[in-house]
């Protein structure tokens, strides 16, 4: 083989390599959707086709002038869990607005700042207690509660307001 044609395979080889390690993807990707909805008269956009880093989805959202979903209330959470239900998505795990800062104990809604008035973690969750390291929370319909993640520990979906 010749060494042109070598390094035209290396290339295509190392090309396929930072594809294939953009990201674990959590879970199943579930149905892959990217728009505009409407929920109780609130406009959302929901992008399920193309996962990614927490902090890439926030800078999406913000593109649009929308920021993360965020849960003041356990009744947007149980709305939003429902509709993403009832409209095939119950699988996907999405990105939400709340994070924890390092070395912090307070899990924050962004961009507001308000620290969390209620938790609505999923069985098992929060896996990451004590981790001193910066966490983000995500979810999916079929868990109906929270799970916390490394925010750039998977790449998933979003869902801007």
């Amino acid at each position: 083989m010749s060494s042109k044609a070598f390094a035209l395979l290396f290339g295509v080889f190392a090309l396929l390599v930072v594809v294939q390690s953009r990201g674990q993807t959590k879970g199943d990707r579930g149905k892959e959707f990217r728009g505009y909805v409407e929920v109780n008269g609130t406009s959302y956009f929901i992008e399920t086709s193309t996962p990614l880093y927490r902090d890439e989805a926030q800078v999406e959202c913000n593109a649009l002038n929308m920021s993360l979903i965020s849960f003041p209330s356990e009744q947007k959470f149980d709305d939003t869990v429902q509709w993403l239900s009832d409209n095939g998505f119950a699988s996907n795990w999405v990105w939400t607005g709340a994070l924890k800062v390092a070395n912090s104990i307070y899990w924050l809604w962004e961009p507001s700042g308000l620290e969390f008035t209620y938790f609505r973690w999923a069985p098992n969750q929060p896996s990451e207690i004590g981790n001193q390291d910066r966490l983000c929370i995500n979810f999916r319909g079929l868990s109906q509660g929270w799970d916390d993640d490394y925010c750039d520990g998977f790449i998933m979906g979003y869902i801007c307001e």
